[in-house]
């Protein structure tokens, strides 16, 4: 059920995201979409370790870019249009209609079966004797230039952009 309600948060989102004109409201649809699709693999796994990197390198790549995009766009404000609303809302209920429906629950229950037996051949390709040394340096790198970039930047010195 967790699962039926995160993809139809993320289809709304999905379809919220083709409406937004400025660039801080698009790359603000794409950090909700990282957090559900991470949040879709959390569940779908038995670790949190895959949705956790995955995580950290997305939102670390789209912070840099929102940082950037906030300091160069002038202030616009959200708007939805009104015409996109019934669109997510007819979609809504469809989905609600089609997760109660005896033959989405057969293929649902089929698919979770095929997922259960890949998903333990993947992490045993993951977290393998081979691929550990690999994987702990890249989480390495990753915190140490957590650390460097945190040094780097100022408070005091305040936003990159004035603000009049």
């Amino acid at each position: 059920m967790l699962i039926n309600t995160l993809l139809t948060l993320m289809l709304m989102v999905s379809f919220t995201f083709t409406t937004m004109m400025t660039p801080l409201s698009m790359i603000f649809i794409l950090i909700t979409q990282t957090f559900l699709i991470s949040l879709i693999s959390a569940t779908l796994t038995s670790t949190f370790w895959y949705s956790y990197m995955l995580i950290l390198i997305m939102i670390s790549g789209l912070l840099v870019m929102f940082m950037y995009m906030a300091s160069i766009a002038s202030n616009e404000k959200f708007k939805i249009s009104a015409k996109i609303l019934p669109l997510i809302l007819t979609s809504t209920m469809l989905l609600s209609i089609m997760n109660k429906s005896e033959l989405f629950l057969v293929w649902k229950k089929n698919n979770m079966e095929k997922m259960n037996i890949n998903q333990e051949i993947f992490f045993n390709k993951l977290f393998n004797t081979k691929f550990i040394i690999p994987s702990l340096t890249l989480i390495m790198l990753l915190f140490f230039m957590m650390i460097i970039i945190s040094f780097l930047i100022s408070t005091n010195e305040g936003p990159m952009r004035k603000s009049n």
